[in-house]
């Protein structure tokens, strides 16, 4: 037992020893990551991604290192794609450094991983793929993927909010992402889109999904449902400035709901997710009950009869 713990504390010092300096190696990339989290709304919870992990890690340390093992075959597989990675932005000069960025940390998120397979194996990956898998939102979003997902935003946002004029009678007209409305001309501009409250939606939701759910599927059908909440909480929050602005002060246009309201609907995007969240869960609680009833149910066809219910026959009365 005594050996054990020490093997188990040797190799924490070794996965320990390797993230800090894969991390001077990449102290670069990581300053250029922290400027980016803290300039860029929509990769601001990028601070937030490592802490996060490590708790999910330590609040299932039990289970993940009750069997470990050397992995050696798939820990350098994974080092080497992960090294590769990190040097390929560097031999490429005509790259510059934030086109790059997302290589550099999508290498040195896979060298962390090579490594915890190395030194505790598949399985401990396997009980701690969330936690690892999580890392991966270090990632800096790349600029033709934000741009392709604000421009999805505005399009479903301006027709939530067009259908939403339509169905409160409140005459409107519309040239693409630009509403006529009385007194009003307005225009669904990317900072609408909602894209930063649209990420940490997605990000609380992964985490929800992650303490209530087990199943793989339920969590997945959760993480999908975020895409039609935060496209109607954006149509919502248009057609609730416009109305504001139109009918009680035209301050609204450009107040604290328009400026910094996000949080708000936000806050009621998470609201409408929880009854989606309790759906699954009552789900997943009545299969268990369901699963593990049939389970102790035994089948009729091998019940045997035990020989002190057998009747023996009563003896023929003897002529006498």
């Amino acid at each position: 037992m005594i050996d054990q713990q020490k093997g188990l504390f040797r190799r924490h010092l070794y996965f320990v020893s390797f993230v800090v300096a894969s991390s001077l190696v990449f102290a670069g990339s990581l300053r250029n990551l922290v400027r980016i989290a803290l300039t860029h709304d929509y990769d601001s919870q990028i601070l937030f991604v490592a802490p996060i992990s490590a708790f999910f890690l330590y609040q299932k340390r039990r289970e993940v290192f009750a069997n470990v093992r050397w992995d050696c075959v798939p820990g350098l597989i994974l080092f080497f794609a992960g090294a590769a990675l990190g040097i390929l932005p560097v031999l490429i000069a005509q790259f510059r450094s934030d086109d790059y960025l997302w290589i550099r940390v999508l290498g040195l998120v896979i060298l962390w991983i090579a490594s915890f397979v190395f030194l505790y194996g598949v399985p401990a990956f396997r009980t701690a793929r969330f936690p690892l898998l999580f890392l991966f939102l270090l990632l800096p979003l790349p600029d033709f993927l934000v741009e392709r997902a604000v421009s999805l935003l505005q399009q479903g946002s301006a027709f939530v909010a067009f259908s939403l004029f339509k169905a409160l009678n409140v005459p409107v007209m519309r040239e693409g992402l630009v509403f006529h409305v009385p007194t009003l001309d307005l225009e669904v501009a990317k900072e609408c889109s909602g894209i930063r409250s649209s990420v940490i939606l997605l990000v609380t939701t992964l985490l929800a999904g992650e303490f209530v759910l087990r199943s793989l599927w339920r969590k997945l059908v959760l993480v999908l449902c975020v895409i039609p909440i935060v496209v109607l909480k954006n149509g919502l929050r248009i057609v609730t400035i416009s109305l504001l602005t139109i009918y009680v002060n035209r301050g609204f246009l450009h107040g604290w709901l328009h400026q910094s309201g996000g949080v708000v609907f936000y806050m009621l995007g998470l609201l409408s997710l929880l009854p989606i969240l309790n759906l699954l869960k009552r789900g997943e609680i009545q299969g268990g009950q369901t699963s593990s009833s049939t389970s102790a149910r035994p089948a009729m066809g091998n019940v045997k009869r035990s020989p002190d219910h057998l009747q023996a026959p009563e003896p023929m009365n003897r002529a006498k």
